[in-house]
């Protein structure tokens, strides 16, 4: 089960190579009938070195996620996959233009590249013992208490900003509710969400994380609760955005309904 699921992923991100290219006997035409992306890592030998070692990546996190978190690296590696079309198309046509190929295997090289680094940083992060931190915290952050009239503050503070989905935009950490001190690093444990719209979830503590897909936004408003996912691999879910005056102050508050997770979560810094 776990090795169909990582060449399911692996043939999706179109680093299976269709054909030998390592010997000088190897022919164009022996990459014939894959996909204009899979041709040409097929057939240019520095993407096809790039390509192995992103498949070295995954298969080493698969094998450290185990049975409980194959599942969530492959569509982890399918929401990349996606992502990487989009940054760098190719069409069929391109592939008989030299400066086009030229153009396209550089931007491939780029994204296989960082995507290797992350899987990378995600297995090392998988094998740190697990720290004595909450993995969950409650998604309700307490209420402010409002003086009396007369009582307290007389001047009204100042006028937060307009709640909406481009001001998601960023990468958080998980905080105390309460205190807003953050309990994550942002490097190996983070929610991130792209001005493109892609929703990204770390915790190497959790099985079924890294979650990554279109936020697709659904219902809802950001400043009441916005519901999200339900396809492309991503779970359902709210997102709550407290807006700040200023956007150092915001606080995002995330529920998930599969896996069940809840937490309150600050800019990083």
């Amino acid at each position: 089960m776990r090795a169909a699921i990582l060449l399911a992923g692996m043939l999706m991100a179109g680093t299976a190579m269709a054909a030998d290219t390592s010997g000088e006997d190897a022919k164009p035409a022996d990459c014939a009938g894959e996909t204009p992306i899979a041709l040409l890592l097929c057939r240019d030998a520095s993407l096809a070195a790039t390509a192995e070692k992103l498949e070295s990546a995954l298969r080493m996190l698969t094998d450290e996620a185990g049975k409980a978190g194959e599942e969530a690296v492959a569509a982890g590696q399918r929401a990349w996959v996606q992502r990487r079309d989009g940054a760098c198309p190719v069409a069929e046509a391109d592939l008989a233009d030299a400066k086009k190929v030229k153009e396209r295997a550089a931007c491939l090289a780029r994204q296989m590249a960082e995507r290797t680094k992350a899987l990378e940083l995600e297995l090392a992060a998988r094998r740190v013992p697990v720290a004595d931190e909450p993995l969950t915290i409650s998604a309700a952050a307490p209420q402010r208490p409002v003086p009396a009239s007369g009582q307290g503050q007389t001047k009204p503070g100042a006028a937060k900003r307009k709640a909406n989905v481009p001001a998601l935009t960023g990468r958080w950490a998980k905080a105390d509710p309460a205190t807003r001190t953050p309990i994550d690093d942002c490097r190996t444990s983070y929610l991130e969400i792209t001005s493109d719209g892609a929703f990204s979830l770390h915790d190497p503590r959790i099985a079924a994380f890294p979650l990554e897909g279109p936020l697709a936004p659904g219902e809802g408003d950001v400043a009441e609760g916005l519901s999200f996912g339900g396809e492309e691999g991503l779970p359902e879910g709210t997102l709550r955005l407290d807006a700040a005056d200023a956007p150092r102050l915001d606080r995002l508050f995330l529920t998930l309904d599969q896996p069940d997770f809840g937490a309150t979560f600050v800019r990083c810094r």
